[in-house]
């Protein structure tokens, strides 16, 4: 009796599940890589820490921008769970002290990935798409948290929150001015609560 070289159920289940894990360990390496300073690694660099070979890089993605955007995906499932919800009819002061502890902890997850990105972003569409996403989520946060205070005064004054708790604005206190996380968020703290009062 002939013995059959179809593939067992088995077989094509471990090849299914070794395919995802490459496929994971090569999306990972590209974050890890850009998490640790390199805004672009090659498909090469991928690789070797991902431990796989070249080439099965692009049997699991298009292009190393395929693999960017994955990478952005993996590192908003990680970290952008921090941006929650803050009731506006909470009293101002802790409607702040929510959006600045929400905002400290995210920025300084991201730190090293988002500032990565920002070398590349006017040359990376994938790269671009995934900071608008992330800006757009925080001003939909601010709307949302100081829509009372919004209603009143408009357009002018969620545009100034906008830049004050932007990460723009935490990198400048972080790194330009050296303050600790804490001063750091004393001074965010002070910031919002500023404009907000202007509006009371």
């Amino acid at each position: 009796m002939a013995t059959s070289t179809l593939p067992t159920r088995s077989t094509q289940d471990g090849r299914v599940l070794r395919g995802a894990r490459n496929r994971h360990a090569v999306v990972e390496a590209m974050l890890a890589l850009i998490e640790e300073g390199d805004p672009r690694p090659t498909a090469k660099r991928v690789a070797e820490r991902a431990g796989v070979a070249l080439r099965s890089v692009f049997h699991y993605f298009d292009d190393v921008e395929s693999v960017l955007a994955a990478a952005a995906r993996l590192q908003a499932q990680r970290h952008w769970h921090l941006v929650q919800p803050v009731a506006p009819e909470l009293p101002v002061g802790e409607r702040v002290a929510q959006v600045v502890a929400q905002r400290s902890t995210l920025f300084e997850r991201i730190a090293p990935a988002r500032r990565a990105a920002l070398l590349v972003e006017h040359d990376s569409p994938v790269i671009r798409a995934w900071l608008e996403e992330g800006r757009a989520t925080l001003r939909r946060q601010l709307a949302a948290t100081f829509a009372p205070e919004v209603a009143r005064e408009g357009h002018d004054l969620l545009a100034a929150l906008e830049v004050s708790a932007s990460w723009t604005a935490w990198e400048a206190l972080r790194r330009r001015q050296g303050l600790s996380v804490s001063a750091a968020r004393r001074v965010l703290t002070r910031m919002l609560t500023a404009l907000l009062e202007e509006q009371s």
